[in-house]
């Protein structure tokens, strides 16, 4: 942001005559299309209540945080937009509302939060044209909202349905044209400026005023009574003082009028030869809370003296270093600190009258009118008077005020032309001694006014830089030879044209130093710093950057020397070094350390104990206690802010003074910084991936929230003072990330990656003497992606919980249906058991009946026992067989089925053929089913066997879709379903069947044969 410091100079006239006085210079921030504003012609400035500073511009409406504008134009693309670019007004109401004015008379709100336009309607009655016509907000003493259209009419908002109405609380002399109306909250009315004068109306009594129906008796109406065409209406605040101003028909001119009620005065300003102009416009005035009262307009702004009754314009000209130009002042805003914003053609300039600590002095003389400018050498208080030398521009004299004063008359001849290096009024004799170029020296007696001009041999016509008096009386000279050269006060009898004598030479004296405790100290240049015995001559010690130990100097080539405590001595020499003279030790401060810039020259000590280096690059305030520094330049009204020549000086009124080639800087250290807190810093911008987000609605919700993709966040923050010349510094810390906090000169945080995981932003200001506001705070919340949630680590927890649940009931379930099988296979085989040894009992107690008495019955009976034990054998081997794991594969079950027809085919007379699909011999099956399978098989190749009669039997196992198809046919007999009843073996069957699950039908013809169809399911 480009920045200007110029002069303004204060004239004001009375009775005609220009009143000269010595020039105060104020400093000026200018904003314009440069440094960041949209236009550089603005119409109005307002300041919402968080402190932001919004700007109407012919090319656009902008936010102004103090380091940033944000700009608001017309964007048909997006709803939010404004209207138009050209916004000719912006306002904010008590209750925080930003209303603008766009160029069409069209109105709106911006929604501060969502930083969006919001239009609102004005009844009013159409136009043939849409032209632009001046206009402007304002507020009565009970909060209502009005909108004034020049030539148009007054219209009140409607809360309710957020509308501009006419109004009818407002009365209006009939037939008179308003041309503008302000109300007045100190008599709670309303003033109206027409065509035909000056009314005022009473909402109270809905009564209107006027000249020749004063219904008040108004001295204000009677003041103007025969004033016309009246604009530019401004009551002053907390009186019955009255400004506006006129520009009646018949005059070329408009005149300003300021009406003072005591001593019920009307005083007229013709502008136009104050200003010296010919055709000029008078815009408005505006009431400076402190108290002056300005006015302004084309092209022209100043203040009036309300006890002089003179108007004292703004000065146009231009100033060494910038300068202040515009055509036009369009308004003046007063911020909360008391700035003034000063609108114009040419951008904005902000400065703040009552607050300007540092007063740069040029040269000037009293009864003149042009100051001068000059390298300035020496500023000394001599009799409540500062005498002012300087190099090859004279010598200057000023009051305590800094008022010009003539010099002694017997300077006359050289007072344009001295070249001064230095000044010192004598202790002892009250003479003032004047060090100059080419070893000449002045002696000036205030006593009898006279000078004496004296070129001695002993200065060999050596620039005489330095003079310090010992506490003997005795001067001692340094100069530009390098020599050392006191002057005896004793020995002289106090005539300064002899008892000089040369002690030593020490090189070139930038200065010479009394200490304390009456020694003294040369600052050398190329040989360090030199300590000095006065009374033995002798030198105690030289300092340099090549001393022994840590006695050292950070540059052989010190300028100045300033005692701060019983220990310390400071040493400027571009870095700083203080030596601390008990200890023997030298510290270097420098950048590192927090120094502005390596470029001190001079220092000196206020009365609050903070020192004050004068720089190349501006003033610095050292906290020497906190190590804390403050930098001043010309933004703080230090116009030439390069203090590297003559010295710094104390003057009167506990202030201080430091020179440079130009001019000389006058001010109270006190009143430049308190120790009060700052301001607390506002977050004023949240980006995220470079888009802006609105910070108003995150700040009220008091967290952000970042996705884990989108975790790239910059934060801007300001403490809204304006101007911001640094004088505060910022520290921001992401707790969760930064481990200390972090300085910033941007304003701006900046994180390019966030781990998911909540942070806590924090920022706050210090200021020099180390006080800070309370920390601003946002929480900051990156999202982890959704498998990394704790919602979803919980989710998954409870799925691998409930899957370990499910493996452990199908593990269960398995047990359970292993056990099943097992306790049915034991079943069947505990039934098959107990029925065949049941069978095997009964048959052999038979046969021991029959055995002695029917043989053959006999051998029925064992054959049967025989069989009956070799099917149970048979039984309990299939069994073992079905249990064991190692047969879960169906080509083991088709091994055991090939295996017990190979044994049938051995005891028969019958033909087996087994047929089987390939797939099915990689299948598996388990024990039960396997068992009870393997068992239907064996049932229906037995039956057919001993049974059935036949010759063949084919045996086919099919897959049908994860199905097994069974099939046994034989060529035997058969026999008729419906009248055979079905035996021991057929319904054994059809039990295993239903037992897995499977389906078993019994196909049988007489004289064809019998077909066995088993359907059972297999796993997959």
């Amino acid at each position: 942001m480009k920045k200007y410091t110029i002069p303004l100079l204060l004239f004001w006239f009375c009775s005609g005559i220009l009143q000269a006085q010595q020039a105060r210079q104020y400093s000026y921030t200018h904003y314009n299309n440069a440094n960041g504003l949209a236009s550089n012609f603005v119409y109005r400035v307002t300041q919402d209540q968080q402190g932001f500073i919004w700007i109407a511009t012919v090319n656009g409406l902008q936010r102004f945080d103090g380091k940033e504008f944000i700009t608001f134009r017309h964007n048909r693309n997006e709803p939010g937009s404004i209207p138009a670019n050209n916004v000719a007004s912006v306002y904010c109401d008590k209750k925080g509302r930003v209303w603008i004015i766009n160029e069409d008379n069209t109105v709106g709100m911006i929604n501060t939060s969502k930083l969006q336009y919001q239009p609102v309607s004005i009844r009013m009655p159409p136009r043939k044209a849409r032209i632009f016509m001046p206009s402007k907000f304002f507020e009565d003493w009970r909060g209502k909202l009005f909108l004034r259209i020049a030539a148009i009419g007054i219209f009140e908002l409607d809360q309710l349905e957020m509308t501009f109405k006419p109004t009818s609380n407002i009365k209006v002399p009939d037939k008179w044209f308003v041309l503008d109306i302000t109300p007045d909250f100190y008599r709670e009315c309303f003033w109206i400026g027409c065509d035909s004068g000056l009314a005022r109306y009473q909402p109270s009594t809905q009564q209107v005023s006027y000249a020749d129906h004063n219904t008040f008796g108004d001295a204000v109406i009677e003041a103007f009574k025969n004033v016309k065409n009246i604009g530019g209406i401004m009551p002053v605040e907390n009186s019955n003082d009255f400004v506006c101003n006129s520009w009646p028909p018949s005059s070329g001119n408009p005149f300003l009028y300021l009406y003072r009620a005591t001593p019920n005065k009307l005083m007229r300003f013709d502008l136009g030869n104050i200003l010296g102009v010919g055709y000029h416009e008078i815009e408005n005035a505006f009431h400076q809370k402190s108290g002056p009262i300005w006015a302004y307009g084309l092209p022209f702004a100043g203040t009036i003296d309300t006890a002089l009754g003179i108007f004292k314009p703004l000065s146009q000209l231009v100033a060494q270093n910038g300068q202040i130009r515009f055509d036009r002042a369009n308004s003046i805003f007063e911020d909360r600190q008391h700035n003034l914003w000063l609108c114009t053609t040419d951008g904005i300039y902000v400065f703040n009258p009552d607050h300007q600590p540092f007063d740069s002095y040029n040269l000037i003389r009293p009864g003149s009118n042009q100051p001068r400018e000059g390298a300035v050498t020496s500023v000394v208080d001599i009799n409540h008077q500062l005498w002012v030398g300087t190099w090859g521009a004279g010598l200057y004299l000023y009051d305590s005020l800094l008022n010009p004063l003539p010099i002694p008359a017997a300077f006359k001849p050289w007072q344009d032309h001295l070249t001064i290096w230095y000044i010192h009024e004598h202790s002892r004799t009250g003479k003032v001694v004047l060090g100059e170029q080419g070893g000449r020296m002045k002696v000036y007696d205030p006593y009898t006014g006279k000078v004496q001009d004296q070129l001695l041999d002993v200065f060999k016509k050596s620039t005489i830089r330095q003079i310090a008096e010992d506490k003997e009386g005795n001067l001692w000279y340094g100069t530009q030879s390098g020599k050392l050269i006191r002057w005896d006060y004793q020995k002289s009898h106090g005539d300064f044209s002899k008892g000089y004598e040369e002690v030593m030479a020490i090189g070139l004296v930038h200065r010479l130093y009394m200490d304390t405790d009456g020694s003294l100290w040369a600052a050398t240049m190329g040989n360090g710093l030199y300590h000095i015995n006065p009374v033995t001559r002798k030198i105690i010690d030289q300092v340099s950057t090549s001393t022994p130990g840590e006695w050292k100097l950070g540059t052989d080539s010190p300028i100045d020397i300033l005692r701060y405590n019983d220990s310390l001595l400071i040493v400027p020499g571009f870095t700083v070094t203080v030596l601390n003279t008990r200890r023997r030790r030298g510290t270097v401060l420098s950048l590192d350390d927090g120094l502005p810039s390596n470029t001190a020259y001079y220092v000196q000590k206020d009365n609050q104990g903070k020192l004050w280096l004068g720089l190349q690059n501006g003033l610095c305030r050292w906290n020497v206690e906190k190590n804390s520094f403050t930098l001043f330049d010309r933004r703080d009204g230090i116009v030439y802010d390069n203090l590297t020549s003559g010295g710094a000086f104390r003057v009167p009124g506990n202030r201080l003074a430091f020179t440079s080639d130009h001019n000389f800087v006058v001010f109270n250290p006190s009143k430049v910084v308190t120790a009060d807190k700052p301001a607390r810093v506002q977050l004023t911008n949240i980006y995220r991936l470079n888009k802006r987000l609105p910070v108003d609605s995150v700040m009220k919700i008091g967290n952000l929230e970042l996705d884990y993709e989108r975790n790239s966040v910059v934060i801007d923050y300001s403490t809204l003072q304006f101007p911001d010349h640094g004088q505060q510094t910022y520290y921001h810390k992401l707790e969760g990330l930064d481990k200390d906090w972090v300085r910033s000169t941007t304003n701006k945080a900046i994180y390019n990656y966030l781990p998911y995981r909540s942070y806590t932003f924090k920022v706050k200001s210090v200021n020099a003497d180390g006080a800070s506001a309370p920390e601003t705070s946002l929480m900051i919340h990156v999202k982890p992606p959704f498998y990394r949630a704790y919602w979803f680590m919980a989710l998954m927890v409870f799925i691998g919980i409930g899957f370990l649940y499910w493996l452990d009931r199908l593990r269960l379930q398995k047990l359970r249906a292993t056990e099943s099988i097992r306790s049915r296979i034991a079943s069947s085989l505990t039934d098959d058991l107990t029925n065949s040894l049941s069978s095997i009992n009964i048959s052999s107690e038979l046969a021991k009946t029959k055995v002695n008495t029917d043989a053959n019955r006999t051998r029925d009976f064992i054959h049967h026992i025989s069989e009956t034990s070799n099917r149970m054998t048979q039984a309990m081997y299939d069994m073992v067989w079905s249990i064991n794991p190692q047969n879960d594969q169906m080509q083991k079950t088709l091994e055991r089925m090939k295996q017990y027809a190979m044994e049938q085919e051995s005891i028969s007379d019958t033909n087996i053929t087994i047929e089987a699909d390939p797939a099915i011999r990689d299948r598996q099956s388990d024990m039960e089913h396997r068992y009870e399978l393997l068992s239907i098989f064996k049932e229906s190749i037995s039956n057919a066997v001993r049974h059935s009669g036949g010759k063949n039997i084919h045996v086919q196992l099919r897959l049908r879709k994860n199905k097994l198809l069974l099939l046994v046919q034989d060529d035997g007999r058969g026999f008729d379903l419906s009248t055979v009843p079905l035996g021991r073996g057929l319904n054994d069957m059809r039990r295993r069947a239903e037992a897995i699950g499977a389906q078993l039908d019994i196909l049988s013809e007489i004289n064809t044969g019998t077909l066995i169809r088993l359907e059972m399911k297999l796993k997959g």
